[in-house]
């Protein structure tokens, strides 16, 4: 059986408690970083789960996963806004070392924005929905 992404969310959530001899900043920004991954990898394993193993290119990955969603209407709008602030904290937590530690609240949000986006949207919409998604393979 395949990796179920949001068990990354398992480890994001460790990854908000103080743990003793850890850089709480590493721990906050891994959480924030897992929190997209589990939401971004759990829209793939669902479109490939219903439109067939390949249909998400293995290059251009997010922009693929972006792309189909965000054009994809009304039923997909929350989903994409929730996607879109995930993947903006993800990128910070990333890239931009020199604002400070991530916030205990913002990691915890995150995570709580992943969760609920993989269980009432991902996992819980229709197949019908899915096989409608256009996945560019530029």
């Amino acid at each position: 059986m395949p990796f179920d992404p949001e068990h990354w969310l398992e480890a994001a959530a460790v990854c908000c408690i103080e743990i003793p001899e850890v850089d709480r900043e590493a721990l906050l920004r891994t959480a924030l970083n897992r929190a997209y991954y589990a939401a971004l990898l759990s829209f793939k394993s669902r479109i490939e789960a219903v439109q067939g193993r390949g249909a998400v290119p293995e290059r251009r990955t997010h922009e693929a996963i972006y792309h189909a969603v965000g054009a994809a209407g009304y039923t997909f709008m929350d989903s994409y806004r929730v996607l879109r602030e995930l993947r903006r904290r993800r990128e910070a937590a990333d890239y931009v070392l020199d604002r400070g530690s991530p916030a205990f609240r913002e990691a915890d949000d995150a995570v709580r924005q992943s969760r609920w986006l993989i269980r009432t949207r991902i996992k819980a919409l229709p197949d019908a929905e899915f096989r409608r998604l256009d996945v560019r393979r530029t």
